[in-house]
């Protein structure tokens, strides 16, 4: 692909991704609501990657967010591809009963690896059904099963819990302390939208593409974890709401009401821990250089750090270090940084610390 081509896709994907611009700012902040109703869904494997990766889009605070979870507008779940998520909390029943059955069906092996038994995946079921009315943390959950007679240790309760997140029973509440805590979605989010199976496919694939395009087929069915004739039927809903164009021999989608970029060409981002930057799509080709990923995802394994985004390009990782009350951001650039890159990660780890409400102290490594 042409750089300018590529330059010219990421571009519009940072807009889209409510990046470059963001979707709302300090002084006149957009909801975590509205944040994830544009992007349909954001990656949040982990708590604080994923809290942050509503922060930088949203001018939101740590604990703007955390309220949000509160309030019950948004919940993190396993919506699709046995991955957690943030989702308005409305569409979590909805999505889950969409999109999470092709890894229900598909993990059997992974359950006898565990050694865990129908019979206990049931159990458990009837456990929270019974316990959950209110949230519950991840240790106390362990607890319950433990006193049940199901071995809750390793990877065991972890899956237990996941299993019925899929099945919509359960979703995840409040944090407790500094644990994940687990509810009834029934006590916990009464009110849901209730799509027929086209409508779901159509409002999936509708905020895929906007808060993601350019895009492709492949694309939105990675990820959404099915086939490309799942998402051929979603798209299909759509009729002229997608916007087509031909780059380098890819058919590329885009919403028809995609603003036109409109961020600085060398704006720069801290990113969180598998951001929708690099998760959201089958390819990671138009942001991350290849001669990087072995930096960004040691391994090739999936495990990816966060990132130092310039102009919608990967060009350095950084990492979070907290003691005594303080945060230290260490970036480390996977290319020599020009002084107004090193301005724009200074200010960037500015933004950081409003989010999390206090300084952080930003060190780019070989500055010194």
């Amino acid at each position: 692909m042409k750089a300018a081509d590529r330059r010219r896709l990421r571009r519009a994907r940072m807009s889209a991704l409510g990046l470059s611009p963001a979707l709302g700012s300090p002084a006149a902040p957009a909801s975590a609501l509205e944040v994830v109703h544009h992007l349909g869904a954001l990656q949040a494997q982990d708590y604080q990657s994923g809290v942050w990766s509503l922060g930088v889009r949203s001018g939101l605070t740590l604990a703007e967010v955390e309220e949000a979870v509160l309030r019950r507008e948004i919940v993190r779940t396993w919506p699709m591809r046995g991955t957690l998520h943030w989702v308005a909390a409305e569409d979590a029943r909805w999505m889950t009963r969409l999109l999470a059955g092709r890894v229900l069906g598909s993990i059997g092996a992974r359950y006898r690896q565990l050694g865990l038994t129908e019979r206990e995946v049931a159990t458990a079921g009837r456990l929270f059904e019974e316990h959950l009315h209110e949230p519950m943390s991840r240790p106390d959950v362990a607890a319950l099963l433990a006193r049940a007679g199901i071995d809750a240790s390793g990877q065991r309760a972890y899956h237990l819990v996941g299993h019925h997140c899929m099945t919509g029973l359960l979703c995840q509440g409040p944090l407790i302390g500094k644990q994940p805590s687990f509810v009834l979605i029934d006590a916990w989010v009464p009110l849901s939208r209730n799509p027929t199976r086209e409508e779901g496919l159509a409002l999936v694939a509708e905020r895929y593409v906007r808060g993601h395009g350019p895009v492709t087929e492949g694309d939105l069915a990675n990820w959404v974890g099915g086939t490309l004739t799942l998402a051929r039927e979603a798209l299909g809903q759509l009729g002229d709401r997608i916007v087509k164009e031909e780059v380098d021999g890819q058919t590329w989608l885009t919403h028809v009401d995609a603003p036109a970029p409109s961020g600085a060409p060398d704006a720069v981002h801290l990113l969180p821990q598998w951001d929708e930057l690099l998760l959201g799509y089958r390819s990671r080709d138009v942001t991350l250089p290849d001669e990087h990923t072995a930096r960004v995802v040691p391994g090739r394994n999936m495990v990816f750090q966060p990132t130092v985004v310039v102009d919608g390009e990967v060009a350095g990782i950084w990492k979070r270090r907290a003691a005594n009350g303080a945060t230290m951001v260490e970036v480390t650039p996977l290319t020599r940084p020009t002084a107004r890159a090193r301005r724009g990660i200074e200010a960037s780890g500015a933004a950081y610390g409003r989010f999390l409400g206090h300084d952080v102290d930003v060190r780019i490594t070989g500055e010194d």
